[in-house]
């Protein structure tokens, strides 16, 4: 018994003499952790956007439109900015980097005025900017992958339009899966994008007071990589 003391002892003053003594119930060594993230070092998933926009139409112009970005998936409205979906900045807490593969959109619109207008959705793989001319959105009419429709004046029905793109499509080409043009950090957007463009024409004015109310809904197929690293 004495033996087994005395081995305890020297080990304890050895102990002592390289960190010091230590206090009952505490560690004098301090472990860096690490642990894994429970997300893929990749991730496909949904996201969203929604906004009521309100439309009025001049007796000058004849015509008036908005544009979206869903390949924008940290800014979707250019036109308001900061407009990043529900739930991409906690997924961007897990990773570096993300692209928007395709977009879906369903637009629906009332019209509460005494002029009948045409609604116009069309997506673009330019930017058509926050004001295009009636010419451009005249040609929108034509466009292969564009909608159109009639809006009924006060008192006829909701009109709805809905749409879906890809961005391979809509560019022709496969190097959206690995040009980084198409892709961004996720404090940021991409230097390559597409639009979802929406635009009413008229053949007179739609008075403030009496404008053509739409809901925008858009989905987004995004995918996130580059998983952070993270430490605790």
């Amino acid at each position: 018994m004495k033996k087994t003391n005395n081995k305890k002892n020297r080990r304890n003053q050895k102990k002592n003499k390289q960190y010091g003594p230590s206090l009952p119930g505490t560690s004098l060594t301090v472990p860096v952790r690490s642990f894994g993230s429970i997300m893929p070092d990749r991730l496909m998933t949904r996201l969203r956007y929604k906004g009521i926009q309100t439309f009025t139409i001049s007796t000058t112009t004849l015509h008036t439109s908005r544009r979206w970005s869903p390949t924008s998936v940290y800014d979707v409205d250019p036109l308001l900015g900061s407009t990043a979906t529900a739930g991409f900045n906690e997924l961007a807490s897990f990773y570096n980097s993300y692209r928007c593969l395709a977009s879906s959109v369903i637009v629906r619109a009332a019209n509460t005025s005494t002029t009948p207008v045409m609604m116009i959705l069309v997506p673009l793989n330019v930017d058509p900017g926050s004001a295009p001319t009636l010419v451009t959105v005249q040609a929108w009419i034509d466009n292969p992958y564009g909608k159109n429709k009639l809006v009924a004046y006060r008192g006829g029905p909701v009109s709805t339009l809905s749409s879906r793109m890809t961005t391979e499509k809509i560019y022709g080409s496969k190097m959206i899966y690995f040009d980084d043009n198409f892709a961004s950090l996720t404090n940021t957007v991409p230097n390559n994008n597409w639009y979802w463009a929406i635009a009413l024409l008229a053949s007179d004015a739609v008075a403030a007071d009496t404008p053509v109310l739409m809901e925008v809904d858009i989905t987004m197929d995004v995918e996130f990589y580059d998983r952070k690293l993270l430490l605790n």
